[in-house]
């Protein structure tokens, strides 16, 4: 009979703030940690439920992920700058787009979880007008739109079409 696994606080804040860093992504969250993926989910939905791990170790968590992914990053780069030698040399054996979409997900994942810091998070909506508003919008645009159609056909000036003789055959 297997034992169950049990977890610190300080393992539960580290899945916390890779979760979030990987903005609710489970499966990548349980890659990235080595985690079952259905011990995620129980603790996000506990999460929801009672509110995040204590202050104390997400913060705790959150500096050694953020200096961990510096870390990889600054390896990252260093590998840019070597293909980029490379690159000098040799054009065909370089791969700098994999390198640089490293650097950028660890950027915007450092970026992430340097949110999670200043406990806010900033959430983008988009909103259409009423419908009544809309087509009120739309009908003021076309009919905008025709009267500046109408202004350029007084612009349009008529051209002659000249023929030009061909130019001669290449040597």
């Amino acid at each position: 009979m297997a034992s169950k696994t049990t977890y610190s606080d300080a393992d539960k804040a580290a899945a916390y703030v890779v979760l979030t860093a990987n903005d609710g992504n489970l499966k990548r969250t349980a890659r990235e940690t080595q985690l079952p993926e259905s011990t995620l989910r129980r603790w996000r939905d506990e999460w929801a439920k009672n509110g995040p791990p204590q202050l104390e170790e997400v913060q705790e968590a959150l500096a050694t992920f953020v200096d961990e992914a510096q870390r990889v990053r600054g390896l990252a780069l260093d590998v840019i700058e070597k293909k980029l030698l490379l690159l000098q040399q040799n054009p065909k054996d370089v791969n700098v787009a994999q390198v640089t979409t490293l650097i950028g997900i660890l950027t915007d994942k450092i970026d992430r979880a340097a949110g999670l810091d200043k406990g806010s998070r900033v959430d983008h909506f988009h909103h259409l007008p009423a419908p009544d508003e809309l087509r009120a919008l739309m009908a003021e645009y076309v009919s905008e739109g025709v009267v500046k159609a109408a202004g350029r056909d007084e612009e349009i000036v008529d051209a002659e079409i000249v023929e030009q003789a061909a130019l001669p055959a290449g040597k």
